[in-house]
This record gives C-alpha cells, sequence and structure tokens, in this order.
C-alpha cells in the first residue's frame, strides 16, 4: 500500500479510525474522508529548490482528515463544487495556523510559483484569479497584534502582490486589466475575512465553521458567471488596445471615401466590422470602469431606465443601550501645542504639546446598507461611536418583515445610544429595495454624512436598473456623501478625521 518514500503522514492518528490508504500523488493531492484515501507527495526535501513543499503539503491534507465533513452533500442551484473547494481551503489553512501549524515553507518552488503569478495577471479570468489567490491565503507565524496576527500573509500571496506592483508599474497593460486585477485581489481578501472572521465583527474566529464556508461559497459561485471570461489582448495589453484603434479608425476612415454617385441610402447602415464591433464594446467597459467605481456590481443593466424603488418606511425604535459611560473619553482633555493652561510640561521634550484643550466631539451621520450583502455588529458600532462619539446611525434595507412594495430606514443609534444586539440580528439581511429613498435621507442629515454600501443598488422586484444606479450617484454627489465599502473603511475613515483635527 506504501510507497517506501521518506515521510509518511498518518490520517488513522488524525481521526481515530484505520484502514486509511495513503498514495503517492505530487501534482494533485487530495483527501477523500469518505473513502479513507489520501493522494500526497511523499519525499522531503525538494530536489530542485531545497525547500520543503512536500511537508506542508501533507500537513494541509492532515486538516481535511481533522476538520472537513465526509462529503460535501447535496449542492443546491446557487452552490458548486469548486467554490465550496475554494472557501475550504481557506478554512483549512486558517485552522492550522491557530493550532500554531504553520505553513512555514513554500508550496512550491518559487520559481515556478512566480511564472504561475505572472500566467494569472496575463491570461486568468477574475473568478480564476479570486479562486487561485485563496487557494494562497493563510496567516504567517509573527509578532503582530492580536488584531492583525491572523492577517492572509503567506509567502505566496505576499509574492502575488509584489509582482503585481510591478507589472502594474509598467504602464504595459491597460486600465481595464488593472481594474480587474485589483478587483480579483480585494474580492479574494473580502472573502478570506468572511470565512475567518467572527459572524459580523472584525474580530477573526477562534474555529470557523464549515456551515460559514457553505454559506460564503453561495456568494462566490455567483461571480462564476459574470467574472469568468477570459480577457483579449486588446484587453490586457495597452499595445493591443492602441492597435486595435487605429485598426478600427483606419476602417472607419477607409468606409467614408466615396466616390461621386456611389452614395446610397444604406451606406449609412453599413454593418460594422469585427474590429468596430470590439473597439465599441471595450470602450463601453472603460467608461463604466472610469465613471463609477471598481467595485460596482458589473452585472448592472446601465441601458435600462424604467426602474423603482420601493416606498421606504422609517423607523425609530428605542435606543435601550446606554454608552455614554464609554464615550466619555471621546469629550476629555487632551494635550496640545496651543492654549492657555500649560497642563502637561513633561511633554516639552517630546512634542511640544504642554497645554489642556478641550477635546472635540465628533459626529456626523452614517447609513448603512443593511442587505444581505452587507455585514456588521454591535461591537462595529460601539467602534465607530468611540471614534465619533456624536454620530447618528441609520441602516436600510428590504428585510423579509417588509411587504413587496417596501422596504425600512430604522435609526439605530443616535446620541450615545444605540439598539439591543437582537435587533440587528433580526432586522438585518434581505434586499436593498431603498437605497434612493434612504440616500435622499442621508442628504437632509448632518454632515459628515457617510454612505457604507458596496454599490450592489436594486429597486423594486430586484431591478438594477441604470436609472436606479445614476439616481444613487447622483444623490452622492449633490448632497456631498461619503461612499465606504464596509464597517472597517469606516473606522479607518473616522480615525483620519480625527488625526486630523
Amino acid at each position: 500500500m506504501y510507497q517506501k518514500k521518506n515521510k509518511i503522514p498518518f490520517p488513522d492518528i488524525v481521526s481515530g479510525e484505520s484502514d486509511w490508504k495513503i498514495f503517492e500523488d505530487a501534482d494533485r493531492p487530495r483527501t477523500s474522508n469518505q473513502s479513507k484515501e489520501m493522494y500526497v507527495p511523499l519525499d522531503d526535501e525538494c530536489a530542485n529548490c531545497g525547500h520543503f513543499h512536500s511537508r506542508n503539503i501533507r500537513r494541509h491534507e492532515l486538516g481535511h482528515v481533522k476538520w472537513s465533513p465526509k462529503t460535501i452533500g447535496r449542492l443546491g442551484p446557487d452552490e458548486s463544487e469548486i467554490t465550496i473547494e475554494a472557501c475550504e481551503e481557506v478554512r483549512i489553512g486558517y485552522l492550522l495556523c491557530r493550532k500554531e501549524l504553520f505553513m512555514d515553507d513554500w508550496i512550491l518552488c518559487p520559481e515556478d510559483l512566480e511564472k504561475k503569478h505572472y500566467e494569472m495577471i496575463y491570461n486568468n479570468s477574475e473568478f480564476e484569479i479570486i479562486l487561485y489567490l485563496m487557494s494562497q491565503m493563510w496567516p504567517i507565524q509573527n509578532e503582530k497584534s492580536a488584531y492583525n496576527r491572523w492577517t492572509p500573509d503567506s509567502r505566496e500571496f505576499t509574492l502575488f502582490k509584489e509582482i503585481w506592483k510591478e507589472v502594474k508599474d509598467t504602464n504595459e497593460l491597460t486600465r481595464y486589466r488593472i481594474s480587474q486585477v485589483n478587483w480579483a485581489i480585494k474580492k479574494a481578501e473580502s472573502f478570506y475575512n468572511r470565512i475567518v472572521k467572527n459572524g459580523r465583527s472584525y474580530y477573526y474566529a477562534e474555529s470557523p465553521s464549515y456551515a460559514k464556508v457553505r454559506k460564503v461559497a453561495k456568494d462566490l459561485h455567483k461571480l462564476m458567471d459574470n467574472f469568468n471570461d477570459k480577457p483579449t489582448k486588446e484587453q490586457i495589453y495597452e499595445s493591443e488596445r492602441l492597435a486595435a484603434e487605429q485598426r478600427a479608425k483606419n476602417s472607419m476612415s477607409h468606409g467614408n471615401k466615396k466616390k461621386s454617385g456611389d452614395v446610397s441610402e444604406d451606406d449609412n447602415e453599413k454593418p460594422q466590422t469585427l474590429e468596430e464591433a470590439m473597439l465599441e464594446s471595450r470602450q463601453k467597459e472603460e467608461q463604466i470602469k472610469e465613471t463609477y467605481p471598481a467595485d460596482i456590481n458589473y452585472a448592472v443593466d446601465l441601458q435600462a431606465n424604467n426602474g423603482q424603488w420601493c416606498d421606504m418606511i422609517t423607523h425609530k425604535p428605542e435606543l435601550s443601550v446606554n454608552m455614554q459611560s464609554k464615550l466619555k473619553k471621546g469629550r476629555e482633555y487632551r494635550p496640545m501645542d496651543y492654549g492657555t493652561n500649560p497642563k502637561y510640561i513633561n511633554r516639552w521634550c517630546v512634542d511640544k504639546k504642554v497645554f489642556q484643550q478641550k477635546q472635540r466631539v465628533y459626529g456626523g451621520t452614517i447609513l448603512i446598507d443593511a442587505s444581505g450583502s452587507m455585514n456588521f455588529d454591535g461591537q462595529d458600532i460601539l467602534d465607530i461611536m468611540l471614534l465619533l462619539p456624536a454620530v447618528k446611525i441609520a441602516m436600510y434595507n428590504q428585510g423579509y418583515y417588509d411587504s413587496y412594495q417596501s422596504g425600512s430606514l430604522r435609526i439605530i443609534a443616535d446620541r450615545g445610544k444605540r439598539v439591543q444586539q437582537e435587533y440587528l440580528d433580526k432586522y438585518t439581511g434581505g434586499g436593498n429595495g431603498v437605497d434612493g429613498p434612504a440616500l435622499r435621507w442621508l442628504g437632509t442629515q448632518k454632515s459628515k454624512r457617510i454612505w457604507v454600501s458596496d454599490m450592489y443598488v436594486f429597486g423594486k422586484a430586484g431591478s438594477n436598473s441604470g436609472n436606479l444606479f445614476k439616481e444613487c450617484q447622483e444623490i452622492l454627489r449633490v448632497n456631498n456623501i461619503t461612499r465606504l465599502a464596509d464597517i472597517d473603511d469606516v473606522k479607518a475613515f473616522a480615525l483620519q478625521i480625527n488625526q486630523l483635527n
């Protein structure tokens, strides 16, 4: 059963079950907990580069023996095996690191890995890049704080980002391709965080569940159809794009040269050449990328103009959680380099901030998209209010409790108080429906005005018509509203406000 090699794994010990079969397969490592079969490389030190790839691979497969279920089970219409496996790879790598079993060496020869990174950047679709990056994201052993110790800083993922920065700075790629890869990296990081973080909090979970993997994999599956087309050379290389553009111009110029008496009524209806059609498609795509944020819903129908918002009902629930005592530090005195009361003489040699000045109380209004695509909890609200004590926070969505024609806006925090966690759990999730009306409400509130949204805008019956998206863009512009992608961005923005003021 075993081939004579240096290193043999022992899944029997990990699982507590006997009769495991071990086979050598360095090209496609895998484990079946149902048939009790493991396919892994059985060598030790790599003969080509001297690194211990196989040891890491065997360790990872033993992690599947320990924590993965025996089978995936029945797949629903919104699920696929490939996306579940990608998310499970993230969970197993993370759990191994939580148990101090770090992936402490390269998983491939660095030279081969570098070639693979370049191949992904120059050839693959956004969806393929996301899956590829997720297979190489895990924490490393370091001395970071508890807050960021479990970020995906593996050698492999770090190398990809270094290569990407180098390639991006060469001006060889089109702006369209740069936006594609940037978006894929951001999405991979987002899926990693959703798997390993604790619920809607920004704290890392000690042991994320397989149920969470299945939930996140459904959202990853949604990207498979719309983002799985390999890019053309004209979409990747700037030189190819310019050449295609020139060919299209030459073709159009040649088509406009007419001999006297040759003009007919059908000339203006002549079919587009392949180059012209390709150029028009590319120009439309790049115009979208330049006009709208990079992380908008790519599937929005910008040509449609018949979308309608649901009716919005505003709720003002009891703000029963009083956080005034925790927010005191937002109104305390702090050292400054100007004033009349020299309270901190000991700071003169450090930063000359010897004067006592009362801490300013910053606030504003934050509107949170509380649909199923966004995540936050009571701890997030507290964190924001510690930085912005005078803030008002509202959330909106079209939840399961709303009628088909309506959505809700709920004031969940104001003047140092917030709602109970149970309220947030009950009334978050569902669809959007009222993005526009909620933004108009935000426009009437105190500044700074912040909209927390992934820009997936939908109206009645899930409509994603272009007129709804454009209306939201106009409301942002007219009312000087800052759009941030998630709660973590809000915290960073609030911290910046405090530092600048």
